[in-house]
């Protein structure tokens, strides 16, 4: 029964054969350039779309964490323990407002890796998931301290800083090639990290004093003491990296000058936590200044002398 019907069709197949022959060679040529263009066009795509919705996703979420909408906000989230008034290394109230510059900043990151020729470029490729990463994190988080998760929120936390201090020791093994490419990328995603380091120590101190922990019996200004060197220190090293990560250095010092307001003046007062804090400003500031003065003295005795060092 089926043989009458294929009968019937095969002339119009042998019709269509030559010139299935005839493009075939063209199609197999074109197939590996075809195949790369969707490969990375749909990758790049991808990054791109990821950063995207990644800030609107932390927009939206900051919006709602500071009660835009009705919620609770997050310095009343869990009994307060976010508020300043909580722990000794929670900074003062306008500490905050660094949050704004943030979130212009990664939202000019965000128009930047836009651009045509951002999109294959390979410094983007390395660095735009892990900004896509931390984008996502930083909305859980929000959505997890509004929601008095004080122990999901410090996890959040700590995945959210470790992505940021990846990216930027991609962004040192892959250099910004322009000024503007430092302004809309370096630099964004330093203070972004300088702040998490900041934010990373008081949401560490908010679990230990919800759940009433006090390890070896040290006492909170001790280990106050102790969180603020060990975020200074990995703040110097984050400054001192690369041409000198100023913006992270700054951020980072934004946020302990803050500290030290708050425990010099407010409540829960605490002098050594106060000094600890100025010493970790001094210190991170005269790393990361030291490096960006020495890393421009060398660019500039190379010019000199025509040539170009490295660093």
């Amino acid at each position: 029964m089926l043989r009458p019907a294929i009968n019937a069709v095969r002339p119009a197949i042998d019709a269509v054969r030559p010139a299935v022959e005839a493009v075939r060679p063209a199609l197999r040529t074109a197939s590996p350039y075809l195949r790369r263009t969707r490969e990375v066009l749909g990758t790049d795509l991808a990054r791109q779309c990821a950063v995207t919705l990644g800030l609107l996703f932390s927009l939206v979420a900051a919006a709602g964490g500071s009660g835009q909408f009705g919620g609770t906000a997050i310095k009343d989230a869990a009994g307060g323990a976010y508020s300043t008034e909580f722990t000794l290394l929670a900074p003062d109230g306008p500490a905050f407002s660094i949050w704004s510059p943030i979130y212009l900043g990664l939202a000019a990151y965000t128009v930047f890796q836009w651009l045509p020729g951002q999109r294959e470029a390979l410094r983007q490729r390395a660095v735009g998931w892990l900004v896509a990463a931390s984008l996502l994190l930083n909305g859980i988080w929000i959505v997890s301290a509004q929601a008095g998760l004080v122990g999901l929120s410090l996890v959040v936390m700590a995945g959210l800083l470790g992505v940021l201090l990846v990216a930027m020791r991609v962004l040192n093994r892959h250099p910004a090639g322009t000024r503007a490419e430092v302004c809309l990328v370096d630099v964004p995603v330093g203070l972004y990290t300088g702040w998490i380091l900041v934010a990373a120590g008081a949401n560490a101190a908010s679990w230990f004093t919800v759940h009433g922990i006090d390890l070896f019996g040290w006492g909170a200004d001790v280990w106050a003491v102790i969180t603020i060197a060990a975020v200074s220190f990995t703040g110097a090293v984050v400054a001192m990296s690369g041409r000198g990560r100023m913006s992270a250095a700054l951020a980072l010092c934004w946020g302990l000058g803050w500290l030290i307001i708050a425990r010099w003046f407010g409540e829960p007062g605490s002098v050594p936590v106060a000094v600890a804090a100025g010493f970790g400003l001094f210190f991170v500031l005269m790393c990361g200044g030291s490096r960006t003065f020495r890393v421009g003295h060398e660019e500039r005795r190379a010019i000199r002398q025509g040539y170009v060092p490295e660093i």
